[in-house]
C-alpha cells in the first residue's frame, strides 16, 4: 500500500537566498526554523535541544544559526547582515552589519582564514546538511566577530561570545562525546566580564547571566564561585522585593525564576542526568 503524503515529515527550515556585504558572493543559504515546527527545550547551559516531530524532519537548529559565506568566510546570525532582495516585495536591502566589522572584514583576510586553520571545510560545508568541521567552524568565526564588536566598543559583545562558547562547548561534546572545558572557562570569563560592567540590553540579562555563572562555575568544580553568584541572585531578589511594595509595576518572575533554576541545579549537581546536554532535565 502506497504511503499517505501527510505521514511523509516535511522540512521545518525556510530558506533564503543572501549577498556578501565584503566580497559580494550572491550563492549565500540562509536558515530560519518555521514557527511552531520544531519543539525545544533548554538543557542546562540554556543551549535549545531540538526534539522530534511527527510531521517535521529533525533539525539540530544550532547547527544552522551562523550564516557563513565560503568565499570571505563573512559570518552573521541575521539577515541583515547580509545585503538580500526580499522575494515578495522585491525591494533591496542592504547590510546593517557595523561598518567597522565591514573594514576589519575587508582588509584582514589572511587573519580570517587563520581562525579556519584547524578546520577541514569546502563550500558544501555551509550548506545543509553542514558536516560537524562546517558547524564548529561557523561557531569558531562568530566568535571571532563577536572578538571584533568587543575590540570596537559595540554593546553585549561579551554576551553574544559568551553564548556562543556555550553552544560551541555543546557541539563539541554533542560531536566528539568529550567534556572541553576551555570553551565552558572562556564563556564564564566573558560573562564575568557582562555582570561587572553590566553590559547587557535589559535588567532580566543579568539574572540569567548569574544562572549561566552557576552552571558553569559547578560543571568547573567552582563550587565557592558557583556559590557566590547565587548569593548574587538572591540579594537582588531581596532588592526587587523591597522595591515591589511600593512600586506595585516591579514583576518578580524573571528574578525568581532563575532563582530557583540556580538554586534546583545546585541541589541536583551530583546528578549525571543533569549534565547530560542533549536531554535536558527540567530545573524549574
Amino acid at each position: 500500500m502506497e504511503k499517505d503524503a501527510t505521514q511523509i515529515p516535511t522540512s521545518p527550515l525556510l530558506v533564503f537566498d543572501l549577498e556578501c556585504p565584503i566580497c559580494f558572493n550572491v550563492k549565500i543559504k540562509n536558515y530560519a526554523l518555521k514557527a511552531k515546527t520544531l519543539p525545544s527545550r533548554p538543557n542546562v547551559f540554556e543551549v535549545p535541544v531540538y526534539e522530534e516531530s511527527p510531521k517535521f524532519s529533525h533539525v539540530d537548529f544550532n547547527e544552522l544559526t551562523q550564516t557563513v559565506c565560503y568565499h570571505c568566510f563573512y559570518t552573521g546570525s541575521k539577515k541583515s547582515d547580509f545585503n538580500y532582495v526580499d522575494p515578495h516585495t522585491q525591494s533591496r536591502s542592504y547590510s546593517e552589519a557595523n561598518k567597522k566589522i565591514i573594514e576589519h572584514w575587508q582588509k584582514n583576510p589572511k587573519e580570517i582564514e587563520n581562525v579556519l586553520m584547524d578546520c577541514f571545510i569546502n563550500a558544501s560545508s555551509f550548506t545543509h546538511p553542514r558536516t560537524s568541521e562546517g558547524v564548529i567552524a561557523s561557531y569558531k568565526l562568530a566568535i571571532y566577530k563577536a572578538g571584533l564588536e568587543i575590540l570596537y566598543k559595540i554593546p553585549y559583545g561579551n554576551f553574544k561570545r559568551a553564548k556562543l562558547y556555550i553552544k560551541l562547548y555543546y557541539l563539541h561534546n554533542m560531536y566528539y562525546k568529550n567534556f572541553n572545558k576551555e570553551y565552558l572557562i572562556k564563556a564564564a570569563e566573558d560573562l564575568e566580564e557582562v555582570f561587572r560592567t553590566s553590559d547587557f540590553p535589559e535588567k532580566s540579562y543579568e539574572f540569567e547571566v548569574c544562572y549561566l555563572l552557576v552552571a558553569i562555575n559547578t560543571r568547573l568544580g567552582e563550587d565557592g564561585k558557583a556559590g557566590s553568584y547565587i548569593k548574587a541572585l538572591d540579594q537582588s531578589k531581596g532588592e526587587l522585593a523591597g522595591k515591589a511594595k511600593d512600586n506595585p509595576n516591579i514583576n518578580l518572575q524573571d528574578i525568581n525564576k532563575w532563582l530557583s533554576k540556580a538554586k534546583n541545579l545546585w541541589q541536583s549537581r551530583t546528578d549525571p542526568e543533569v549534565w547530560k546536554l542533549e536531554k535536558p532535565l527540567n530545573l524549574f
